[in-house]
């Protein structure tokens, strides 16, 4: 049986493990495939380009920020703006619109805000800070300012100088396009995790095959942790059930294999046991037949062999008696006692001879409707002065029977439980009858002194008793009656409590069958 546990536990483990390299090379191909499609010099040249062709249009919209700074510090409309022109607003408006998006702030020389306008009053632009304008002060040539790290605004400087001297300084605040800043940034990042990438192919390969092994060694061991357990679950009956087979073909027949599950092992297990118990009923009957056979057999032997001389044995008693014509007193006494003695001893030993001759003869039903109430009724009557109670279930109906011999049934059971009360100062004996499913059950129930445990299974056989007199044939030929009507009887007995024969007949049975 330990081959078939290996067995399965193998089959497990290759059933688990087949599919690993498999599984592995296809998957690992496809990475592979994906890395080449995704990761070549035609792909990397496109990214490339696309990333310089981002720098190089953010340097324009730079070079034009600052020559327009340049251009409009240089300016006569500066100028006048600077001298306090009219028109301030206007002016500034329609000089940044030339950029597109564009807001100018003037300072003086203290970094002070002197005059703003942009082209969209409704955009917001980055507000400049005096940390960020007080160093221009000091600076004298034109130049882009690095004052945040907003990608989508560019900040150009420029001094405004008029007739030589130093008035001031403008700030040119540039809103460059939503769509091409997230473009160009978009192309930046993509281009940079190329590149990451390309760079760990290498590594992700190892780091793909480490993880595939990572996931799967465990799922394989899991795999074959449950094999084990449910080859275990499976093979652990059939070796309980491999055990007892071997006990049984050794004699044990009261040996069970414990039923540890309820799928179709445990059912297997419990038609084995089944199957035992049958077996079991089917021998004891067979061996019960067999001794009753022999017993019979004896019974009838011994039958013959008492009954031929009780006769002359009788007769020649009685012609000593009646030949006699002394005129002696004593010797005719205790010729008469002798003969009293001997006539007395030869009635017992022809009771004897016809309890052998009964219970050798082959069973000869005579089975007709009754009812087992007005049987148990019946008899009670012949035991009117006994302590006897009755519980009869009149549910019952007529069936087939033979009303002679159950009668003797009852009467021998009757006999027996007043004999075992005989100690009892207060004797109770019950009869019940009552329907079980399609059988009757007929109980006959003492408080005597009951029947020892050792000698329970001995009590049906013939020739045993544990009376003093008789000759152990009445239980015998108890059962013997029970049986040819096809029903069971059985024996429940406590020592000290009392004892109950229980008999079950087929009662419900159609009359016709």
């Amino acid at each position: 049986m330990k081959k078939i546990h290996t067995k399965l536990v193998l089959s497990l483990l290759i059933i688990t493990l087949l599919p690993v390299f498999p599984v592995y090379y296809l998957v690992k191909n496809l990475l592979v495939r994906s890395l080449e499609i995704g990761y070549n010099e035609n792909v990397e040249r496109a990214l490339e380009h696309a990333a310089e062709i981002s720098r190089e249009l953010y340097a324009k919209y730079k070079t034009e920020t600052l020559e327009f700074a340049v251009e409009a510090a240089g300016s006569e409309w500066v100028k006048n703006l600077m001298n306090h022109q009219n028109h301030v607003a206007t002016r500034i408006s329609q000089n940044a619109s030339k950029l597109g998006r564009t807001k100018i702030d003037f300072f003086d020389l203290r970094a002070n805000l002197l005059f703003t306008g942009s082209s969209d009053p409704q955009h917001l632009f980055p507000k400049l800070y005096q940390n960020n304008l007080v160093p221009l002060l000091e600076k004298t040539d034109a130049h882009i300012l690095t004052i945040s790290d907003d990608p989508g605004h560019i900040f150009a400087f420029a001094p405004i100088e008029i007739q030589g001297r130093r008035r001031g300084f403008l700030v040119v605040t540039r809103a460059v396009d939503e769509t091409f800043t997230r473009g160009s940034a978009q192309v930046v990042k993509v281009h940079q995790i190329f590149k990451s990438l390309n760079l760990f192919e290498d590594d992700l390969a190892r780091g793909f095959l480490l993880s595939f092994f990572a996931v799967y060694v465990p799922l394989a061991a899991l795999s074959v942790g449950l094999g084990v357990y449910f080859s275990r679950r499976i093979t652990t009956p059939l070796l309980s059930l491999v055990d007892g087979t071997k006990k049984i073909a050794a004699g044990d027949w009261d040996y069970r294999v414990p039923v540890t599950s309820k799928d179709e092992v445990g059912e297997l297990v419990t038609a084995f046991n089944n199957m035992i118990s049958t077996l079991k009923e089917k021998q004891d009957q067979v061996i019960a037949l067999e001794k009753m056979a022999v017993w019979r057999e004896i019974a009838r032997i011994l039958a013959h062999e008492i009954k031929n001389p009780l006769t002359p044995i009788q007769l020649t008693v009685q012609q000593m008696k009646d030949k006699y014509a002394g005129d002696d007193p004593e010797y005719r006494r205790l010729l008469e006692e002798c003969t009293e003695i001997v006539t007395d001893e030869i009635e017992s030993l022809r009771t004897l001879v016809r309890e052998f001759s009964e219970f050798a003869r082959m069973p000869q039903l005579n089975p007709a409707p009754g009812n087992l109430n007005e049987l148990v009724q019946e008899v009670s009557k012949l035991y009117s002065n006994s302590n006897l109670k009755m519980e009869l279930d009149f549910s019952l109906p007529e069936f087939n029977f033979d009303y002679e011999k159950l009668r003797r049934v009852l009467i021998n059971l009757i006999d027996n439980a007043i004999d075992s009360m005989k100690t009892r100062t207060e004797p109770l004996l019950q009869i019940q009858t009552h329907k079980h499913a399609d059988k009757a059950v007929l109980r006959v129930t003492d408080n005597g002194c009951g029947v020892p445990v050792d000698l329970q299974a001995k009590i049906f056989e013939p020739y045993f008793s544990t009376k003093k007199t008789g000759m152990g044939l009445g239980l015998a030929i108890v059962k013997r009656i029970v049986d040819e009507h096809g029903g069971k009887i059985a024996l429940e007995s406590k020592v000290g409590e009392g004892t109950t024969f229980k008999i079950t007949l087929e009662s419900l049975k159609s009359l016709s069958h």
